[in-house]
């Protein structure tokens, strides 16, 4: 998941399916930053976007804050690229490929953030907090600075995973449909606070947005058989049986279960906090 020559080739139709999704969860957590009192449009803010993908952060931070500096970061030169072709107001953006399990180093430099923002991103790394991720973004902030971060939530029910895996089953009822992420990545809210917590992250806030994968029939086959998405791609791989019946049984239940594909679950786990406090 973390290998950028797979983000590379997902780049193109990430938009289209996937970042409607981030898109929400990227909204509700901007406004949740801004509740914590530290306003995106004071003179000295600054914005990092870890994992930034296609821009679900990036794009919404540009529009609503023009005057706001915005570093768009992502290990896929890829992503970004496809980023910079979405932006609609690029004048404030610049981009750096960054891993950003270690992202200090060129204009991500230590204490120049108000803001460390990161939407469906930080779980393809194991135990962020153990080991020394969340350390890593805590530098980059200034003093009070604030961190917002999103994740799937899979805790919650996660339609498309049931839905390939109920697809799936109809067609080889042995199949077992392995877990969406390994052992150490985080799944949900609960490890999330925690996580940030355990650090020294302080006045910690976090919730569950339930807004859902709901992009039609149409939309999501397209996401999962032509999109080149890692999660479908490796779901496919490690199916032994006939590829072509389950697609036909996904499409029956999409128009029998899921309304059409408009009443698809997906949910994120959203926190932000501050900085931790320095001796």
């Amino acid at each position: 998941m973390a290998d950028p020559s797979k983000w590379d080739h997902a780049a193109a139709e990430y938009n289209d399916a996937v970042g409607r999704s981030s898109r929400l969860g990227a909204a509700r957590l901007i406004a949740m930053a801004e509740e914590l009192y530290s306003p995106l449009s004071a003179p000295n803010a600054r914005a990092i976007d870890l994992g930034a993908g296609t821009g679900s952060v990036t794009h919404q931070l540009a529009a609503a804050y023009p005057e706001l500096p915005i570093l768009a970061t992502d290990i896929s030169p890829g992503m970004l690229k496809q980023l910079m072709a979405n932006a609609t107001m690029p004048t404030n953006i610049t981009t750096q490929i960054v891993d950003m399990a270690a992202p200090i180093g060129g204009a991500a430099t230590e204490g120049s953030f108000s803001h460390v923002f990161s939407t469906m991103a930080l779980q393809i790394l194991p135990e962020p907090a153990g080991e020394g991720t969340l350390d890593q973004w805590a530098k980059l902030l200034a003093p009070d600075g604030i961190v917002a971060i999103g994740l799937w939530d899979f805790d919650e029910n996660c339609g498309p995973h049931v839905l390939w895996e109920e697809a799936a089953k109809a067609v080889d009822p042995s199949y077992v449909n392995p877990p969406l992420l390994p052992a150490r990545h985080w799944t949900g809210r609960a490890q999330l606070e925690a996580g940030l917590k355990s650090v020294g992250f302080r006045d910690v806030r976090s919730e569950v947005l339930h807004m859902g994968f709901n992009v039609g029939k149409e939309g999501f086959l397209q996401f999962f058989w032509e999109s080149g998405n890692p999660m479908p791609l490796d779901r496919q791989a490690g199916f032994k049986g006939d590829l072509g019946k389950v697609k036909v049984e996904m499409e029956r239940l999409l128009d029998e279960v899921y309304c059409g594909g408009t009443k698809i679950p997906l949910s994120a786990a959203l926190a932000v906090a501050r900085r931790p406090k320095v001796d």
